[in-house]
């Protein structure tokens, strides 16, 4: 290891240690460093800071960070192990759906920052033979992240958003939420069982053929869940063109 890097890793050490360090100094540097890291776990987890409130979040925030220091120098890389810290928090295990709010919103986080890519061609589907349109691998839009739970997480992120009072309108779970992008923002959507199957299946690589063949009854709901799922913006095209 080089001099540097040995200092680097020092220092990288005294900053997140258990105790502040003895050098006023770096205890500032160290209170600023964590105060970013708070802050922008904040604006990835804003739903999560409201259900736990400012005081709480703050604390969990600092453990977090404690315990799992930024490993990017950019902070939007930061932050996509607090779901699992949460989950592991002792003083969270009275909110046992927090965990998964917070993989909601990291899956959302993600969606915001990835590429774009060109949609399915329905149309272009449509003049091939059912041959070369079966053969065909769909690919799912970058954006798209599955979040899977046995509580209503997106009935909860979205009585938490911008103009709402915090009333979940439904209680139960489970959910199967996608998340893709939308335009320039993102919009989490809840998944009917015909159009998971689908989802699951591009997920894996599938054809369309195979991903049809894995719907209980393909011939009615194959073509109304593949628009579905069109629709939403989380197909992002195929990988080959068929002959039609």
């Amino acid at each position: 290891m080089s001099a540097l890097a040995a200092f680097q890793d020092g220092f990288l050490a005294t900053l997140f240690a258990a105790e502040d360090p003895a050098d006023p100094r770096l205890a500032v540097y160290r209170h600023g460093a964590l105060a970013n890291l708070s802050s922008s776990l904040a604006a990835t987890y804003s739903v999560v800071a409201r259900l736990v409130g400012d005081a709480f979040f703050a604390e969990a925030a600092r453990r977090h960070a404690l315990a799992a220091p930024s490993a990017s120098g950019n902070l939007d890389d930061y932050g996509g192990d607090f779901p699992a810290f949460l989950a592991g928090y002792p003083h969270a295990q009275g909110l046992p759906y927090l965990a998964d709010v917070a993989r909601l919103e990291w899956a959302l986080h993600q969606a915001r920052r990835a590429p774009e890519a060109r949609p399915l061609d329905l149309a272009r589907l449509a003049t091939m033979t059912p041959e070369g349109a079966g053969a065909v691998r769909v690919a799912l839009h970058p954006s798209v992240h599955f979040v899977t739970s046995a509580y209503p997480v997106l009935a909860i992120w979205e009585a938490n958003q911008a103009g709402r009072d915090g009333t979940v309108d439904r209680e139960t779970g489970p959910d199967r939420v996608l998340v893709r992008r939308e335009g320039l923002d993102v919009a989490p959507v809840l998944a009917d069982d015909h159009a998971w199957a689908l989802l699951a299946a591009f997920a894996r690589g599938a054809t369309l053929a195979e991903a049809c063949a894995a719907l209980a009854n393909p011939e009615d709901d194959f073509a109304p869940a593949l628009a579905r799922v069109a629709g939403w913006g989380a197909l992002g095209g195929q990988d080959r063109d068929a002959s039609p």
